[in-house]
């Protein structure tokens, strides 16, 4: 079991945010988020047995709570642990625990008297599942349409979007916890922040800013031709829904505050180690593949390539290769990057620096004259988080040259919105605490 994270109120410049507020947020934003279907699913199976065994008139006994519980103490002590540090852990008081052992009872005896089972006879793990799942597929449907403050309204079953977010806080880590209350306070804070600069957030900045993530979609191979439409859907999602978002409008804030610390004079005094920064990160563009065959020179065992095996290995590939569909087949079948291997080995548009790939990579492929197919070449990086040795073919599928001025100067804004957030939340001098139970 997850540690749960407590939290005990944040505070910033003239505002401050209580935990009932912020599990409230959690709730209200949990149609879209995995954490937040997974925690109704939780919550709504409870509500089920209860509601249904009581409906029945069926209960528990002491006694066979007792007997399952102290079944479920052998278990926990064979794992190393006692349930009172477990308990304490999940900030569950014994009675609780009780609870949560009678519903599971109530469960099995629920589950028999729908299929007509004897009491002697086990229920499978697949049988409760399927019992709960009929009746918890009707109600997520009903949640799709539960008013303001409620993620559930469809009586006897009810769920406050502030029960939701505490149950919740149970599953998400405390780096995820941070990251939220983050955003919550940048709603709040950022319009104070824009009325007292006189700086309005327009429809077009939120348009541009959908557009910005329309492309980033159309352009990255990782999400396999996925419209940035359809992307949305998968998580009950649409562009209206987007538009309407705090999200959204945080990230349209951002932009404003990028325009006010990088304005058009800030671009005519830059130093030549920041030019070349920019250039680097925001300048040439080019879409860029490759077969990678790993080698090493010291080979541990007989399937081991040296970079000599690799090289021969990949020119017999190269000569296979008369189109680029040839490339990405044979990158399906043969290259040994698995992330871009499914994906025909293409990694994508990448800058002459781009956070993530290996700088060798990007370097190889910056080096060569044109579109083509390159190679093979060697590809080494000592760093110690992507550490890589191999041979590589390349395919440079398109290039892009740098963008016009005013378009270079707003991807280099967009480029800066993570540190100008983290930059605001000092500014404003966020405080907040989270406590993981021990």
């Amino acid at each position: 079991l997850a540690k749960l994270t407590h939290f005990n109120g944040a505070t910033f410049d003239d505002g401050k945010i209580e935990a009932a507020r912020f599990d409230r947020h959690l709730g209200a934003d949990a149609r879209y988020q995995q954490s937040g279907a997974e925690a109704l699913v939780h919550i709504l199976r409870l509500q089920i047995v209860s509601i249904e065994a009581a409906n029945l008139g069926l209960s528990a006994t002491d006694e066979q709570i007792d007997e399952r519980i102290a079944l479920a103490i052998e278990q926990i002590e064979a794992a190393g642990m006692s349930i009172e540090k477990l308990l304490a852990r999940r900030a569950i008081e014994m009675s609780e625990f009780r609870k949560l052992i009678g519903d599971s009872i109530l469960h099995e005896q629920l589950v028999r008297k729908s299929l007509n089972l004897s009491i002697f006879e086990p229920v499978s793990p697949r049988q409760l599942e399927t019992w709960s799942d009929d009746k918890l597929n009707k109600l997520l449907e009903l949640s799709k349409s539960a008013p303001p403050g409620m993620a559930l309204d469809a009586p006897p079953f009810r769920v406050s979007e502030q029960e939701l977010g505490r149950v919740m806080r149970r599953t998400m880590s405390q780096e995820e916890l941070q990251d939220r209350l983050e955003q919550m306070v940048l709603t709040v804070a950022m319009p104070k922040w824009a009325a007292v600069n006189k700086l309005v957030l327009s429809d077009d900045i939120l348009n541009d800013e959908v557009e910005w993530r329309r492309k980033r979609v159309n352009e990255n191979p990782a999400y396999g031709g996925a419209t940035y439409e359809g992307l949305l859907k998968t998580k009950g999602m649409t562009v209206e829904t987007v538009l309407e978002s705090d999200e959204l409008r945080v990230a349209g804030y951002l932009r404003l505050l990028a325009e006010q610390v990088m304005p058009e004079s800030f671009f005519d005094n830059l130093t030549d180690e920041l030019k070349a920064q920019y250039e680097n990160e925001h300048g040439e563009s080019r879409n860029v593949g490759w077969i990678l065959l790993r080698a090493t020179d010291d080979k541990e065992s007989p399937l081991d390539l040296d970079f000599d095996e690799a090289k021969d290995e990949l020119i017999a590939l190269r000569d296979r290769i008369k189109t680029q569909d040839d490339f990405h087949d044979l990158a399906y079948d043969y290259s040994e990057d698995d992330r871009t291997r499914r994906r025909g080995g293409m990694l994508g548009w990448v800058h002459h620096y781009e956070k993530g790939v290996t700088t060798a990579l990007v370097q190889a492929a910056f080096s060569m004259a044109g579109t083509g197919i390159y190679g093979p070449i060697k590809i080494v990086d000592d760093s110690p988080f992507q550490p890589l040795s191999g041979m590589a073919i390349l395919l440079v599928k398109e290039i892009r040259e740098r963008p016009s001025e005013a378009d270079f100067r707003e991807a280099v804004r967009r480029g800066t919105h993570r540190n100008l957030r983290q930059s605001f939340l000092e500014s404003i001098h966020l405080d907040s605490v989270f406590q993981s139970s021990n």
